[in-house]
C-alpha cells in the first residue's frame, strides 16, 4: 500500500474529466498534488467498466483497482466486513429517512443468488458504502469525490467501526485545486487551474480559487 494513495469515485472521475472529453486533467491534478488514484473493485466492476475513458484509466493501470484480498483476506474479514455493511448502511438509510430529505434510499434487501459484492442498484449509495469500508479497512486516508452523502458515511463509519486515531480526508475537485493554489512552488499556473476549473463547468467558483492565489503568490 502506497502512503499517498486517494480512492476516487465514479462522479469525481467524471467531474474532473469533464465527462471524459479531458481525461488528461486528472492525472494533471493528482500527479500535482502526488496523489496514486485507486479503486474499490466494487466501484471498478458496476460504475467505471461502463464507460470507456474510466475503464481505460484502470486497463491501462493509472488508476490502481485494488482487490478484495488486500482488505478482506480471509472469512473472518470478510464476515465483519459484511456485517459493518448493513449496519452503515441501514444508519444511512435511517438519517435520509428521518431528515425527510429529496434522496431516500430502500431498505437493503437482495434478490436471490446476490450478496453486496454483486448487487448494484443506480442511486442505492452501495458503491459509497464500499468506499468507505475500504478506506477503514486499509486505512487510506483520502477519499475523492462529488457525492456529499461521503461525509454523512464518515460519520456514521466512526460510530460503527473502530477507527482508533485514523483520520479520512475528503475532497471534491474545486477543493483539490485550492490545494494546489496554496502550495508555494505549484508547477501549474493560476491559468492552467482556471482552465481545469472552467472544463469542470465550476465558472462560479472562479473568484474563490483566484483568491486562494493570490494569497500565497505575487505572480500569475
Amino acid at each position: 500500500m502506497v502512503k499517498n494513495e486517494a480512492i476516487i469515485d465514479t462522479c469525481f472521475i467524471e467531474k474532473i474529466t469533464s465527462g471524459g472529453s479531458k481525461v488528461e486533467n486528472i492525472k494533471i491534478v493528482l500527479e500535482e498534488l502526488e496523489y496514486k488514484p485507486v479503486v474499490h473493485p466494487y466501484v471498478a466492476k458496476h460504475e467505471l467498466s461502463l464507460h470507456s475513458y474510466s475503464n481505460d484509466l484502470i486497463e491501462t493501470g493509472y488508476i490502481r483497482k485494488i482487490e478484495y484480498s488486500e482488505f478482506v483476506p480471509d472469512e473472518d474479514d470478510k464476515l465483519m466486513y459484511e456485517d459493518y455493511f448493513y449496519q452503515v448502511y441501514e444508519d444511512m438509510r435511517q438519517f435520509l429517512e428521518a431528515k425527510g430529505g429529496p434522496k431516500q434510499i430502500e431498505k437493503l434487501v437482495l434478490p436471490k443468488n446476490q450478496d453486496i459484492y454483486s448487487y448494484h442498484r443506480q442511486g442505492s449509495s452501495l458503491g459509497d458504502v464500499h468506499m468507505i469500508l475500504m478506506a477503514a479497512f486499509m486505512r487510506l486516508p483520502i477519499i475523492l469525490t462529488e457525492d456529499s452523502d461521503i461525509e454523512l458515511l464518515r460519520t456514521i463509519a466512526k460510530k460503527r467501526v473502530s477507527l482508533g486515531d485514523f483520520r479520512l480526508d475528503i475532497y471534491n475537485g474545486v477543493e483539490l485545486l485550492k490545494k494546489i493554489a496554496a502550495n508555494d512552488t505549484p508547477s501549474l499556473t493560476k491559468k492552467d487551474l482556471e482552465s481545469i476549473l472552467l472544463n469542470m463547468g465550476e465558472r462560479s467558483k472562479r473568484s474563490e480559487l483566484r483568491a486562494v492565489w493570490n494569497e500565497h503568490h505575487t505572480t500569475e
